[in-house]
């Protein structure tokens, strides 16, 4: 019988030791990455995955949030704002005023985590035309919660027709699916299948997330009608509610960012309450439940193994620090040594002038080295270092004993002419390499992220 994987608390967490330390696909640089996540209504972000969302937004990646419902059935914590609360003799309608106050709240929340993009399903780009919505609102109601006699969560009994419960999964999942294609996102993150602690609209928000992932692998078409390409999102990630050591599935464990959770948090003002000292928060039923910038996960489909230059090449990792060192030093040697050897090569013509046909193949030789040495590495600093060797090869020879024939710098000659444009050049020719590498990766970044 195979043994548990042992577990270390950790900030009131139960973390793996094997556990992951993020969850883009390996080989994928957080400024190149795109992070959906799909969540059931306005506070779900911050609350469950907003330090996973601040960290990423600070690492550069694109944060996108979708979120199915406006929780037109949340209960409302301010006094001053409790007619707005759905059940209560002064609210007049079904929460379509609390669900346009909690949009407002999301915006912030939004803003304050970083998120690049956020929208409602039925918004675009989250909204299929051919799938429409049968309950004709184009968008989909919270569904609200009551404790079934069973004892586990279910719609409120007088949950509206418009809400995403009532709605068929495969409508819903195909708004999502609209909303993946468009994004293309590397990674997807929504609940669990018991969608965390069993609200029903969590749960079909997972149900529909995964399901609409899956739909956007195949073609379909945009929030316009117009076709669209297909898009496998490479990895799929659930919140983790309750960690059971027993769960086989890889975990993930996310040390987030806590002022950005914080800030978001407070934001949903209408949901929660947040200590003073910023260390617990309390929802609608007044029960204190401690703070925490560790976020896990479990992984629903994918390889985390798999880099993403298989699907994606144009979003390759730099070469490690190690390996680019070796790379820019052994070409710049051996572009140095040769270019610096022919650079003095001159060809006189009987007529009396000459050609220095040397430094022009010595100059297009370390300019061709220099740029294929930074793209190659995708380092901009590597780009200068076969100049700079040429430039101490050079001055070796030129300045560090008696003189040598190889680097004259006698402006009395042709020969000397020659060697003095020589250290002209290779300064040249090393401050254009890091400008040409610098914005060639600049646009190969930003052709990824509009892929």
């Amino acid at each position: 019988m195979t043994q548990p994987v042992p577990y270390y608390p950790e900030q009131g967490v139960l973390v793996r030791e094997d556990a992951l330390s993020g969850l883009l696909p390996a080989g994928l640089r957080p400024e190149d990455a795109r992070l959906l996540f799909v969540h059931a209504h306005p506070d779900d972000e911050s609350i469950a995955t907003g330090a996973t969302m601040g960290r990423y937004a600070e690492l550069g990646a694109q944060v996108v949030l979708l979120t199915m419902t406006r929780g037109e059935r949340g209960e409302v914590i301010p006094e001053s704002l409790r007619a707005l609360e759905v059940g209560r003799p002064e609210c007049t309608d079904d929460g379509t005023a609390l669900g346009r106050y909690r949009v407002g709240e999301l915006d912030d929340a939004a803003a304050r985590l970083g998120v690049a993009d956020r929208f409602f399903a039925g918004e675009p780009p989250a909204l299929d035309p051919a799938a429409g919505f049968a309950g004709g609102t184009g968008h989909y109601h919270d569904s609200g919660m009551s404790w079934g006699p069973d004892g586990r969560a279910a719609p409120a009994g007088d949950s509206s027709p418009h809400s995403l419960t009532a709605a068929s999964a495969g409508e819903a999942a195909a708004h999502v699916a609209a909303a993946v294609r468009a994004v293309r996102p590397h990674v997807l993150v929504t609940y669990d299948d018991d969608g965390g602690y069993g609200h029903p609209d969590h749960v079909r928000t997972a149900e529909v997330a995964v399901r609409g992932a899956e739909l956007a692998a195949r073609p379909g078409t945009d929030a316009a009608g117009e076709p669209a390409e297909p898009w496998r999102t490479p990895l799929l990630w659930a919140v983790e509610g309750e960690a059971r050591p027993e769960d086989p599935r890889p975990q993930a464990a996310v040390h987030g960012s806590a002022e950005r959770k914080r800030a978001a948090m407070a934001a949903h003002a209408t949901q929660l309450v947040l200590a003073a000292d910023g260390t617990r928060f309390a929802l609608s039923n007044g029960v204190w439940q401690p703070f925490s910038a560790l976020e896990t996960y479990r992984l629903v489909a994918g390889e985390p193994a798999v880099a993403a230059e298989e699907e994606h090449p144009d979003t390759a990792a730099p070469a490690s620090l190690p390996t680019a060192l070796v790379t820019s030093v052994a070409a710049g040697l051996a572009g140095a040594s040769v270019a610096t050897v022919l650079h003095g090569a001159i060809w006189y013509s009987s007529a009396g002038w000459w050609l220095p046909w040397g430094l022009l193949f010595a100059t297009a030789l370390l300019l061709s080295v220099s740029l294929w040495t930074g793209t190659a590495t995708r380092r901009v600093w590597a780009a200068a270092v076969p100049g700079l060797i040429s430039y101490l090869v050079s001055w070796i020879f030129a300045y560090g004993g008696d003189g040598s024939v190889i680097v004259v710098t006698n402006p009395g000659t042709a020969v000397g002419l020659v060697g003095l444009a020589w250290f002209v050049l290779v300064f040249v020719v090393t401050i254009l390499s890091v400008v040409v590498t610098g914005r060639w990766l600049r646009a190969r970044r930003r052709a990824d992220r509009t892929a």
